[in-house]
């Protein structure tokens, strides 16, 4: 069966796929010494390291091409040339939804308040 990329990593539960890199790091230790240990393990994350690099730079080049590629500490960022802040939404507009998520904190606390007292 040839490899194909799209099956690779597997679509797996997060947890199952974790919990078999222990295991996998487990089997590695085996009878090995702590500078045999040391060695692999730091080759193991040298191997994760270009893949990380590889897909950083992809990510990159791709956020260019589609023209995603935001810094929002840039100038002009700063001085409103961003999608972040060109919503036509400042600060002062949002304050009714503060004001909402203000007043349904605290309900939440008057509630689990209430909820302490019973007990």
């Amino acid at each position: 069966m040839p490899f194909n990329s799209n099956n690779f990593p597997p679509d797996i539960n997060p947890q199952v796929y974790s919990f078999i890199a222990v295991l996998i790091g487990s089997a590695c230790v085996g009878d090995y010494n702590a500078a045999e240990q040391n060695s692999l393990g730091n080759w193991l994350i040298l191997i994760g390291q270009f893949i990380l690099t590889s897909a950083a730079q992809q990510q990159l080049i791709e956020g260019r091409i589609e023209n995603s590629n935001i810094n929002i500490n840039s100038k002009e960022a700063k001085m409103g040339g961003s999608v972040y802040t060109n919503n036509s939404k400042s600060n002062q507009n949002q304050r009714p939804e503060v004001e909402f998520l203000l007043d349904a904190i605290k309900k939440i606390e008057k509630e689990l308040n209430e909820l302490k007292n019973k007990d």
